[in-house]
């Protein structure tokens, strides 16, 4: 199998493209990269800088590059002993017209061939929709659009749109027989020549022939489309048939009555965007109405889609996959078979899936393991001090009065449901019906219950979904059922009758008759579609920008209703996790920069200076509250989290002003208070209070009071900080696992949320400092050590750290990619402060040592080195540990006992990452 052993992320758009991208694989090589990570790079909507938004994953992106340039760079991958790691979109597409597949299901309705592929409810029971996909584009009702004149009929050199400003919509087959009957008139005004005429009668008859033939006609593509270019081109050569074509869609686009009987003839109905809140007949990405799901589950769906990736593959242009969103397919068991038999073997398989506190992914699963949020959080929880933690909750509800997380929590989820998703609770429920797993005498009272006991049900699930795909269901997706139904019956104890009979649907049992039981087990895999973007809206995109003891846990994969594990914890939960599952700390999707949580973390060891801190600041910056308007903006709980969010992101290492800091944090901002949807949101913006937060931001971070008194003590922070993020990757590079490094983060990464952690990368820089770091180790690797322990607000000590583990992987990459994980005992007095482990495989063995809680170590110890700081600590070892081991960091020998003292390892740098000689 092809295994990674040290990924790098990198965002392919039009700012990075192939050809850029292909004058850093030398650095990356360099750098000790096996593996680029891809992030999409099938063509995408115009522009697009994440390419989730697929429009055809049959070709490259073209401005991405080309096949040829693809190729191009997977040889040169493949000289140097690199691979490449892939990003597929399995579960959903680009809602667009430029989508080929669903421009196509536009124009042709049920006879295209794709009119099966998107997971969408031909037959919703309204007549406005009925046959119709809704398309949320509309700025107004559709009433108020064809009263404004804002939607035309036009004909373009490939085709006949209806255009909504810069949208342009295929018009339906139908709509040319409407449109050539209708221009006879015009026509026979004109006095075209005979030739004209004759064409035009001939289109006619055909169209008038092949419409009223649609609804036995079989092999419609085929003869549509050569009809299609008949018309087109008797257009370009009669100017006669254009203008009269053109004149009557001006006629038919000024005409009200007209308009909207041809929008009867169409397969698509045009809606206000905020409809979808409300009611909705195709299946989205979460709540973005730009993005429709696919039926993957539909074999010939999964084999069209994967034609590209399958030929990728066998060329062995990419020899991983990582799929996204796989909660979002109905049965992802099949389609993680189904993909295996297709990729082979040897290929690398990761899923993104979020792991909920001690949950576990199927061990059926055909796959290497996930894409490494739950180390994220692993890692993020180890590197807080527990006690501390509780203490900030404690005083951020004292200051705030938030409600108790897992009731917002709860609370939020129920939002999302009822204001932003109230449409597929709806489709749930027509659902029960249609599949009569409900009695159809039920009462509009009972359906009323039973649909209010199904959307608690779906919003006390602990986790994002359950996978069974046959009855009887796994004994720990029972019991996760199980809970489910306690939780929304304690919330909601009048809705007991009717959370009884959703029980003896959602039982997870082979105890009906065989029709009713495939019901049964098709509504509860229906169910499970939505109980992920319920989490991931309600939780990540809401709760998580409202609650803030410590924001640097309010992260994808991590929670804040827990902060802090011990180094037992730790141990404890590494050893559980495969060895070729992916470990990071920063992606694309991170709501800020693993170094910006490194510094907000600080904070748990100072709870009490940090409240005396955010006190002297609500002083001094008290003036620049707006309390003019009914509410003081920014409130105290948006303040609270702006202090939070400067303090992981102040560029100390650089120039506020080179770094247009100011301008970042505000477009933060603003982001940041729509989620939370407290004060402002998305869809009806407040925006005296975003001015207002805006103004005072500006006004907080020109102010030499506040600066006098915020810096000093944030750059003591970021210096304790730099150690905690040494730490971090040194773990991340070391511990079992793929690491994977996003794109720029050998430097600081201080980032904000998605687009501020998608900037530009300056790869000479860093390519310039790994040569130099490498070039002082190797002359003076003390000195080096020193060095960069003087100047810890520097990025040099993490690009150093990364570089060097790396350069270890490549050196012993079986003794990283298989061998076993074995946690080193340390002085009881000291555990709070140490973490050590073994990776041991065959005769090879290696020893990481990393310190903890350092902020309270470097109050007394700036160094953390030597015995000043650790005294007569020890680590106790077994006998095959001892012997000559080298520290890699700086370039020494050590000798190793069955008791050694912490001090001697740990003399000159504060890490310790050692190979047995």
């Amino acid at each position: 199998m092809h295994l990674a052993r040290a990924t790098y992320r990198v965002q392919l758009h039009k700012g990075f493209n192939f050809a850029q991208l292909k004058q850093i694989i030398p650095y990356l090589d360099q750098l000790g990269i096996s593996t680029i990570y891809a992030a999409p790079f099938f063509k995408a909507t115009p522009g697009s800088m994440h390419g989730y938004d697929v429009l055809d994953p049959l070709q490259i992106n073209p401005e991405i590059g080309t096949l040829e340039e693809f190729r191009a760079i997977s040889k040169e991958l493949k000289q140097r002993g690199m691979q490449w790691l892939q990003d597929i979109v399995p579960n959903h597409m680009a809602f667009s017209p430029q989508n080929p597949w669903l421009a196509d299901v536009m124009e042709k309705g049920p006879h295209s061939y794709y009119y099966r592929f998107f997971d969408i409810n031909w037959l919703y029971p309204e007549d406005e929709y009925f046959g119709k996909v809704m398309v949320p584009t509309l700025g107004s009702s559709l009433g108020e659009v064809i009263k404004n004149q804002e939607l035309k009929l036009v004909l373009e050199d490939n085709g006949l749109y209806l255009t909504y400003y810069e949208h342009q919509f295929p018009a339906s087959m139908e709509s040319y027989q409407l449109l050539f009957n209708s221009a006879a008139q015009v026509f026979d005004k004109q006095s075209p020549d005979d030739e004209a005429r004759k064409n035009f009668i001939i289109l006619q008859k055909k169209l008038d022939s092949f419409i009223s033939a649609l609804p036995d006609a079989e092999k419609v593509v085929e003869g549509w489309d050569t009809l299609k270019a008949e018309i087109l081109d008797a257009t370009q050569r009669h100017t006669a048939i254009l203008n009269a074509v053109k004149q009557t869609a001006d006629e038919l686009s000024g005409d009200a009555h007209k308009l909207f009987r041809l929008l009867d003839q169409q397969y698509y109905r045009l809606c206000h965007w905020k409809t979808t809140e409300k009611k909705i007949n195709f299946r989205r990405f979460f709540t973005v109405n730009d993005l429709i799901c696919l039926n993957m589950q539909d074999e010939k769906v999964f084999d069209t889609y994967h034609q590209f990736i399958k030929q990728l593959l066998d060329e062995e242009l990419i020899h991983g996959l990582r799929v996204d969103h796989v909660d979002g397919l109905l049965d992802p068991t099949t389609y993680l078979n189904r993909l295996r038999n297709l990729a082979g073997k040897d290929t690398l398989i990761l899923v993104e899936k979020i792991l909920e506190g001690d949950e576990h992914m199927p061990e059926y699963w055909p796959i290497q393991g996930s894409s490494g949020y739950d180390y994220l959080a692993l890692s993020n929880q180890l590197l807080t001090h527990k006690e501390g933690g509780e203490q900030l909750r404690k005083q951020y509800q004292r200051l705030t009065h938030q409600k108790e997380y897992h009731q917002l929590v709860y609370d939020n989820k129920h939002f999302i449901l009822a204001k932003r998703m109230a449409g597929e609770l709806d489709n749930l429920i027509r659902l029960m019906q249609d599949l009569d797993i409900i009695p159809s005498e039920d009462t509009v009272d009972d359906i009323d219950k039973l649909k209010e006991a199904l959307g608690h049900f779906l919003v006390a699930f602990p986790v994002y979904r359950v996978y069974g795909n046959t009855l009887p269901l796994q004994d720990v997706e029972l019991q996760i059922i199980k809970e489910t139904f306690e939780e929304a019956e304690q919330k909601v104890p009048q809705l007991a009758p009717y959370f009884q009979r959703l029980r003896e649907i959602f039982n997870g049992v082979d105890d009906k008759d065989p029709a009713t039981n495939k019901n049964k087990l098709y509504f509860l895999m229906r169910a499970q579609q939505f109980t992920g973007p319920l989490a991931a809206k309600g939780v990540e995109d809401t709760s998580f920008y409202q609650y803030y003891p410590l924001i640097s846990h309010n992260e994808v994969g991590d929670s804040p209703e827990h902060l802090g594990y011990d180094a037992q914890d730790f141990h404890e939960r590494i050893k559980r996790r495969s060895l070729h599952t992916m470990n990071t700390t920063s992606t694309h999707d991170t709501k800020r920069g693993e170094d910006a949580r490194m510094r907000i973390n600080v904070l748990s060891e100072i709870p009490q200076i940090w409240e005396q801190k955010v006190k002297e600041w609500q002083t001094l910056n008290a003036g620049f509250i707006d309390k003019s308007n009914a509410k003081q903006s920014p409130d105290l709980n948006d303040e609270y989290f702006f202090y939070q969010t400067l303090l992981g992101t102040y560029p100390f290492h650089t120039s506020p002003k080179d770094e247009d800091y100011e301008q970042r944090v505000k477009d933060y901002l603003l982001k940041a208070i729509r989620e939370a949807k407290v004060n402002t949101n998305w869809a009806d913006p407040n925006t005296e209070y975003e001015e207002a937060f805006s103004n005072f931001a500006s006004q907080v971070l020109n102010s030499e009071a506040f600066l006098h008194s915020f810096k000093p003590f944030a750059e003591e922070i970021a210096q304790s900080a730099a150690i905690y993020s040494l730490s971090q990757i040194i773990l991340k590079l070391s511990v079992p696992g793929i690491p994977d490094i996003y794109q720029g983060t050998e430097f600081w990464d201080l980032s904000m949320v998605d687009p501020d952690n998608r900037r530009p990368v300056d790869y000479p820089l860093r390519e310039k400092m790994i040569r130099r770091l490498q070039e002082a180790w190797q002359k003076d690797a003390t000195q080096t050590a020193t060095q960069l322990l003087d100047n810890l607000l520097q990025p040099d000590i993490k690009l150093f750290g990364m570089h060097q583990t790396l350069q270890l992987r490549k050196a012993y990459e079986q003794l990283f990619a298989d061998g076993d994980y074995q946690a080193v005992k340390v002085d009881k007095e000291s555990d709070k402060h140490l973490l050590a482990f073994l990776r041991t495989s065959g005769d090879q063995q290696l020893m990481v040592i990393v310190p903890l809680n350092v902020h309270q170590l470097r109050t007394k110890h700036e160094t953390l080195c030597g015995e000043r700081c650790w005294q007569e600590a020890k680590l106790h070892l077994t006998e095959h540990a001892k012997g000559e081991w080298q520290h890699i960091l700086i370039n020494q020998t050590i000798h190793i006992n069955q008791q050694t003292k912490v001090a001697d390892v740990l003399a000159q740098f504060p890490v310790a990452l050692l190979i047995k000689k």
